[in-house]
């Protein structure tokens, strides 16, 4: 039965791929790079913005990676969070899930602490569990070191965890760390990512998909449980 819920961030919960996709392109057209197509960086999302940085200049060296990597969060520190917002849905379903007792955490390629300072000035307090972000762990998504660290974190099993996101690397994540996955339609990918055991369009669909999953399908079981007996 599902016990915990495990969130991408970019493109999922925030409507935000665009802004990365900006910053990004306004990093390397400042050092002479040609602005990258939103459709190749927009499929990044999540993975380390080295990679990303490394389209404009495959042979990019670690001084100028981290160089980059400090301009573009410089950028984002001062502009892009505080523009940040929700989707409309968010709010309602990481509340909705909380209500009904489901353990939730973050699994996005951002640092940790932006991630929490993004969800917490948006006034998501105690609706998320576990803040975990790229610097988290050694191996970013698609990996599946992310996701089983928030598993450990959260004592649960893969069995027991959902992976939702709007991209490749999301999904690639999950699944080879064992959760089921859902995919949302409203970030990058708006075609079915293979591998993605569920496809949603809608935040109703998501809720929808997601209480089914934590729902016995004997509840009178649950009840006598509850008692006791």
């Amino acid at each position: 039965m599902l016990r915990a819920v495990l969130w991408d961030l970019d493109g999922t919960l925030t409507d935000s791929v665009r802004f990365v996709v900006d910053t990004a392109n306004r990093v390397i057209e400042a050092h002479g790079g040609s602005a990258l197509a939103f459709e190749s960086v927009g499929a990044m999302t999540g993975l380390p913005l080295e990679e990303i940085f490394r389209m404009a200049w495959p042979d990019l060296t670690p001084d100028l990676a981290q160089r980059y990597r400090t301009e573009y969060r410089d950028i984002y520190d001062r502009e892009i969070i505080p523009a940040t917002k929700l989707f409309d849905g968010a709010r309602e379903t990481l509340h909705a899930f909380h209500e009904f007792g489901l353990l939730q955490a973050t699994v996005t390629g951002k640092r940790a602490a932006d991630c929490e300072r993004i969800l917490r000035g948006l006034g998501i307090a105690s609706e998320i569990d576990v803040y975990l972000g790229g610097d988290s762990v050694s191996r970013p998504k698609p990996a599946p070191d992310l996701a089983r660290h928030a598993m450990e974190r959260l004592r649960c099993a893969p069995r027991d965890c959902v992976v939702i996101g709007d991209a490749n690397a999301d999904i690639s994540m999950g699944k080879a760390a064992g959760a089921r996955t859902i995919q949302v339609l409203w970030g990058f990918a708006r075609e079915r990512i293979d591998g993605a055991d569920d496809v949603v369009a809608t935040w109703d669909d998501l809720r929808e998909t997601v209480f089914a999953l934590a729902r016995p399908a004997h509840p009178i079981l649950r009840d006598r449980g509850a008692l006791g007996s």
